[in-house]
């Protein structure tokens, strides 16, 4: 056999070698795409990336939640401060986990104004949010009675 049929079979070879890799590799690609598209893996992956939370009113009652956020949460109780006038006004919630949480819940209120400060750790386990005072109204109007006030705590995991 000559050199030059060697360094063809050489060459032959590996282009075939070649042409198995991109063809695997293409046919790899297609089967990865085909799978993170299908419908039950999206589903999938969205129930595990979403955020556990409590819908709950200003008393700390539990309305709804998702992904099995109340047994995370013993309970959510609100709190009051005095001011300056000796009254006695809401000032904020203080959230009682079942574990110790790494970062703090996220809390937000759904159907007001009001806006809290950054949560303090009160002991190992549990979380105060507060509400700042500020001047103003939450509602107005002429209701039988006011609007419910709902918020949206989030679970950091």
């Amino acid at each position: 056999m000559g050199s030059g049929t060697i360094v063809s079979i050489i060459v032959a070879v590996i282009g075939c070698v070649l042409a198995v890799f991109f063809y695997m590799n293409d046919s790899l690609d297609k089967r990865i795409d085909k799978a993170i598209n299908h419908p039950e893996f999206i589903k999938k992956v969205a129930e595990q990336t979403k955020l556990p939370f409590i819908i709950f009113d200003e008393a700390g009652t539990f309305h709804s939640e998702t992904s099995g956020a109340s047994l995370l949460i013993e309970k959510i109780e609100p709190f009051k401060e005095t001011d300056n006038n000796k009254r006695q006004r809401f000032a904020g919630f203080i959230v009682y986990p079942k574990k110790f949480f790494n970062s703090p819940p996220i809390l937000q209120a759904l159907n007001s104004k009001v806006v809290f400060a950054l949560p303090k750790k009160i002991n190992k386990f549990d979380w105060k949010f507060r509400i700042p005072e500020w001047e103003g109204t939450e509602w107005g109007g002429s209701y039988d009675e006011p609007p419910a006030k709902l918020y949206k705590l989030e679970i950091l995991q």
